[in-house]
């Protein structure tokens, strides 16, 4: 097998990887949840900003925010600004 066989194989691999990620996430009810699920699929915010016709500075931010708000409120100080935006909010 040469490399432009590889390469169309790995390609075709890559998009049957995404119709299922995209099914995968199709019956959650918000735009949070679909971002969180395929963030730990190992999605890049990049592929998942295509997948879900976002900007990847929109996923950024929303992800951002799920790992602020899974940090253990003893953890935090009292130092640390609050958040002013929602996730609901980025993503209208």
């Amino acid at each position: 097998m040469d490399e432009k066989q590889f390469a169309v194989i790995v390609d075709k691999l890559d998009k049957m990887l995404k119709l299922l990620a995209s099914e995968n996430v199709k019956g959650l009810p918000k735009e949070q949840d679909k971002i969180e699920a395929l963030d730990r699929l190992d999605f890049k915010p990049s592929e998942i900003a295509k997948m879900l016709n976002k900007s990847p500075e929109n996923v950024s931010v929303v992800l951002g925010i799920i790992r602020k708000k899974k940090v253990p409120s003893a953890a935090k100080t009292v130092d640390q600004p609050a958040t002013t935006a929602t996730a609901q909010e980025v993503l209208t």
